[in-house]
C-alpha cells in the first residue's frame, strides 16, 4: 500500500476544509438572503438608485408614522395614479391629497407602508414598489423620488 506522506495529508485536510467552508458561506447567504427577502431588490435593479429608494423610504415611513399629511403630500408626484375599489382615479394635486389622506392611507396602507424594510424594496421598470404593490415611486428627471402610484388594498 502506498501512503501519503504527512505533508500530503494536510494538504489534503487544509483543502477539503476551505472547499467545505467555501460552500457552507456560499449557501448560507444565499439562504439568509433568501429568508429576507422574497424576491429581487432594488440593488439588484440598480445599485445606483438603492441609497435613495432606502432614503426615501425612511422619509415615507416617519411621515407616516407620524401622521405628517402634509409632508406626504409633497412626496408625491401630480397627478397621481389611485387604484381603490377596483376602480382607478387620478389626485391632481398637493390639496386634494390632504384632503382624502385620510381614505387613501388606510390602516392597511400604513402598515404595508412601515412595515416595508429597506434591504428588501423591490424594483424594476416601472420603479420602487412597496410591500406587495401598494405604493410605487420613481424616480424623476430632476433626480428626486415621488410617489406615482397607490394600490389602496380593500379593507
Amino acid at each position: 500500500m502506498n501512503f501519503p506522506g504527512v505533508r500530503g495529508v494536510a494538504s489534503l485536510i487544509s483543502l477539503s476544509l476551505i472547499a467545505v467552508a467555501l460552500s457552507r458561506s456560499s449557501a448560507v447567504a444565499q439562504t439568509s438572503r433568501e429568508a429576507k427577502c422574497d424576491n429581487s431588490t432594488v440593488d439588484d435593479f440598480s445599485p445606483s438608485l438603492a441609497p435613495k429608494a432606502r432614503a426615501f423610504l425612511a422619509d415615507l415611513q416617519t411621515s407616516v408614522k407620524a401622521g405628517d399629511k402634509q409632508m406626504v403630500a409633497t412626496m408625491a408626484r401630480y397627478p397621481l395614479s389611485v387604484h381603490l375599489n377596483g376602480r382607478t382615479r387620478v389626485v391632481l394635486s398637493r390639496s386634494q391629497l390632504v384632503k382624502d389622506y385620510d381614505h387613501l392611507f388606510t390602516t392597511s396602507m400604513k402598515k404595508a407602508i412601515v412595515s416595508q424594510t429597506s434591504e428588501c424594496l423591490f424594483a424594476n421598470w416601472q420603479g420602487v414598489m412597496i410591500g406587495d404593490g401598494e405604493v410605487w415611486f420613481e424616480e424623476q428627471r430632476n433626480g428626486s423620488l415621488r410617489i406615482k402610484t397607490l394600490n389602496v388594498p380593500q379593507r
